[in-house]
């Protein structure tokens, strides 16, 4: 048909690669108008062209193929997924902001000298609360505890009171976590900062200890595991 252009024109046209089309054709977010059942050439129109652009627009702000699909196939849910979308990006942007401002510091000579633990010590403690801004002002209010983010990730920032300064003797901390965000969690769930996150995780095993989950990377936390003692009670082992 004279409409149609092959894979490639439709690529430079629509600004998206032949390999992406591909991709987007074999998961129903981009389908060729036809494909030669000979040769198997895809072959598209321009009035395709539009959709194909929102999608690279929608990429390029690193939005997911499954939520563009329902910004552009189901309307009333795009304001939704779009609003979703930039509280990602705001926190991402937080996050960001925060390591760029540790760059800063060490930069300019501030850079931690940690010196790890020669034996397992708490350092943690996790309290389940109904509401975690509640739960900050009431602390704030009865303790003077300042409340300050501890975590933060794509997901979402998680806040607590932290003591001292994370790798020296004085570091404790406190979170503040709601039933759904609580993770592993037992009728009580403490850290402890170990000099040897595999040995101690072992040696726990060893003594009757349930797994929860071996040792491995957390994103804005240090390398951990997590263990179940006999009572049910949950055990974070954190590398020093």
């Amino acid at each position: 048909m004279r409409d149609e252009v092959t894979v490639g024109t439709f690529a430079r046209l629509s600004g998206l690669s032949v390999h992406t089309l591909r991709h987007y054709d074999e998961i129903g977010l981009l389908v060729p108008e036809r494909v030669d059942a000979d040769t198997g050439y895809r072959y598209y129109t321009r009035t395709q062209l539009p959709r194909a652009r929102r999608i690279a627009s929608l990429r390029w702000i690193d939005m997911g193929l499954d939520d563009i699909r329902l910004v552009l196939d189901v309307p009333a849910r795009a304001e939704d997924v779009l609003v979703a979308h930039r509280a990602r990006l705001e926190r991402q942007h937080s996050r960001l902001s925060a390591a760029l401002g540790d760059v800063d510091r060490f930069l300019a000579g501030e850079l931690p000298d940690y010196e790890p633990p020669v034996v397992a010590r708490p350092v943690q403690i996790k309290l389940l609360v109904s509401d975690r801004d509640a739960a900050a002002g009431f602390y704030a209010d009865a303790f003077g505890f300042r409340a300050t983010v501890t975590q933060r990730t794509d997901e979402g920032d998680f806040d607590g009171f932290v003591f001292g300064e994370y790798g020296q003797p004085d570091f404790f901390l406190i979170h503040l976590q709601t039933a759904e965000h609580l993770g592993a969690a037992g009728p009580a769930t403490i850290g402890l900062l170990v000099p040897d996150l595999e040995a101690a995780h072992r040696r726990a095993l060893a003594a009757g200890a349930g797994e929860v989950g071996g040792p491995h990377e957390v994103q804005g936390m240090p390398r951990c595991s997590a263990v179940r003692d006999p009572d049910g009670n949950v055990v974070f082992l954190y590398q020093g």
